[in-house]
């Protein structure tokens, strides 16, 4: 009987070997594929995510530039400010952290987070807690530095405006970005919670004293604790900025205006250099370093003080009878009066149906254009804006440069108002209240009525009288530079916006009247003049402007007149023309002229000017 040789099946090897090899292809095909897919199609992607996990950037703040006066004096500059920062990555527990350091400086927790976070914050970027803070604090957070992991002290470039609120309405302030900033093309570049120039100075020329930013790559390893530094940027300060503003006489009007509310502006009449504007009341740029309550915002911003608010360049006042020298010249180079033509004031000039009074009720007599300038008759001036109507009063006006904006780079400027019968047809709806009657030019005429300018529209176009007619546009900056040296421009200089046709003789005939305002016996304003030591003869213009009608006045201070003085001294070669405005401050003779004067004393170091030697001024209030 024959044995089978096997009871097993036959099984195909080769064809499980062909399966295997067959799987293990595909397994390969697909591992191949997706190394393709991540190095080489989305390699780059993932490379700069690896990257990214491995590096973090942490941004270092530069120090803005410092800002000078024309002589080099440090007005604005830098100080360290001491943060307390959290790097939540370096914290096990980021709010016990947070806690713990809120009970060591006894404050409330959600004092150190109600602060926004409105960047999207990077790993490792250090998240403020406390800005700016005191010794004190710096001492409890140096001392319980174990207790609290991530908790960081940094130091940081602060804004410090050295003399207070010296200049505060020139040099500005500081502040976070704004959303609408971030937003804007302007700002391109700049980060939320970046430190921006918000008014002044530091706002108008930001891009400069901007600096550069630091750039710091932190490595961290793969469980994310920092272990070194790739690589670091160093920070750029920002570009220093030197003013034309003058210390001394700029500090001096400041003085001048200590306790009123007001503006001085001095500027130099060959150039258009701004010397000194004030604005008061001020505010001490410094208190924008730290955090600003609602009420202080409110304090500064709103009120009757508003101190906020550049009146040198904001602020709008008729400007009473230092228009009357801008009149003077009309009125003699369209020849409707003459140099030597007297005109009878016995106190008012009866037009229609009423009289327009005289500020001296028993009047000036007989008087010639300069006596009428001299002794600021009012009649004299009715007389001439009656002949020349509002229209070339407009004219003139316009091409001294009221009315505009002088285009100085500063803040956000009034404009005024010179009006005209085209203004009035524009202005009013009602056809009866369009038409421009004639009583109304006597009012303009001597700088009432619908006229309105701002001081440093005053000073500029006293400025054009005195340099021969040239409207220069005022500016404030003479220089920028880096610190390094390799970036400087001076280039800064006059800039002529408009030429008014002076005939010699009419200037020569006009200020010869603003010089015997100052000098005259007769004159309104003998409290600006400066010691006979001192060799400077003062030439100007009193002003006193109604802020009511005579027959609503209260007694109430804010309804008292604004007292103005604009003047210019060597009188034979002026190189400082200076304007001040004392609101409600009653004659310009008695409130503004010794503050001009103080200004003076300042830009030409002169001492003790010449007192009031109780002189009876004509029994006249002065203008």
């Amino acid at each position: 009987m024959s044995v089978a040789s096997s009871d097993k099946p036959a099984v195909n090897i080769q064809w499980r070997v062909n399966i295997a090899l067959g799987l293990c292809c595909i397994s390969f095909f697909v591992i191949v594929l997706r190394l393709w897919y991540l190095q080489i199609l989305r390699g780059e992607y993932f490379r700069e995510q690896s990257e990214n996990n491995r590096l973090s950037t942490v941004y270092v703040p530069a120090p803005r530039g410092i800002i000078y006066d024309r002589s080099g004096k440090p007005l604005v500059a830098n100080r360290p400010a001491f943060d307390i920062e959290l790097v939540e990555e370096d914290s096990p527990k980021p709010k016990e952290t947070i806690r713990r350091l809120a009970e060591i400086l006894g404050l409330p927790p959600e004092n150190l987070t109600a602060r926004p976070q409105q960047n999207k914050r990077r790993r490792f970027e250090p998240r403020l807690l406390l800005h700016d803070v005191d010794r004190d604090t710096l001492a409890k957070v140096a001392a319980h530095r174990y207790e609290l992991p991530g908790v960081v002290i940094n130091v940081d470039p602060a804004r410090q405006y050295l003399f207070g609120g010296f200049a505060a309405h020139v040099l500005g302030y500081i502040r976070e970005i704004t959303k609408s900033q971030l937003e804007s093309s302007q700002y391109s570049g700049y980060r939320s919670g970046d430190l921006v120039g918000q008014f002044g100075v530091e706002s108008r020329w930001e891009k400069y004293l901007q600096g550069k930013r630091g750039v710091q790559l932190v490595i961290v390893n793969a469980s994310g604790t920092r272990i070194g530094e790739s690589s670091f940027e160093p920070e750029e300060s920002g570009h220093d900025v030197t003013l034309t503003i003058e210390y001394a006489t700029q500090k001096a009007a400041e003085d001048a205006l200590a306790g009123k509310r007001g503006s001085i502006v001095a500027m130099d009449p060959r150039t258009g250099e701004v010397l000194a504007l004030a604005s008061s009341p001020g505010f001490d740029p410094n208190v924008f370093t730290g955090e600003l309550t609602g009420e202080e915002w409110k304090e500064l911003n709103s009120g009757k003080e508003k101190r906020l608010n550049n009146r040198a360049m904001q602020g709008t006042y008729p400007p009473g009878s230092i228009f009357k020298t801008f009149m003077a010249v009309a009125g003699l180079t369209e020849g409707v009066v003459t140099k030597n033509e007297r005109i009878f004031c016995p106190g008012y000039l009866h037009f229609g149906n009423r009289n327009y009074g005289c500020h001296k009720k028993s009047g000036h007599g007989s008087v010639d254009l300069k006596e009428a300038l001299v002794q600021s008759c009012d009649v004299y001036f009715y007389t001439v804006g009656q002949r020349l109507g509002v229209d070339r009063i407009h004219e003139y006006a316009t091409k001294f440069g009221f009315g505009m904006p002088t285009k100085l780079e500063l803040a956000e400027e009034a404009k005024g108002l010179i009006p005209s019968t085209e203004w009035k047809r524009r202005a009013f709806k009602n056809p009866g209240d369009q038409k421009w009657y004639p009583g109304e030019t006597l009012s303009v005429a001597i700088g009432q009525g619908a006229v309105t300018v701002t001081p440093l529209q005053a000073t500029r176009a006293l400025a054009a009288l005195v340099n021969g007619g040239r409207l220069l546009r005022p500016y404030l900056v003479k220089a920028v530079g880096s610190k390094d040296g390799s970036f400087h421009d001076d280039t800064f200089g006059p800039q002529e916006e408009g030429k008014v046709d002076l005939d010699p003789e009419v200037l020569a005939t006009v200020k010869a009247g603003l010089v015997g305002v100052v000098n005259d016996p007769r004159g309104t304003a003998h409290r600006a003049q400066l010691d006979k030591s001192a060799n400077v003869v003062v030439a100007g213009k009193t002003g006193t402007a109604q802020v009511v009608s005579l027959n609503m006045g209260s007694g109430a201070e804010h309804h008292n007149d604004h007292a103005w003085f604009s003047a210019y001294a060597p009188a034979d070669n002026p190189t400082i023309v200076v304007t001040a405005l004392v609101e409600n401050g009653g004659h310009g003779g008695v409130a503004a002229a010794p503050l001009v004067r103080q200004v003076m004393e300042a830009h030409f170091g002169v001492g003790q000017a010449v007192k009031d030697q109780g002189k009876e001024e004509a029994s006249e209030p002065a203008d």
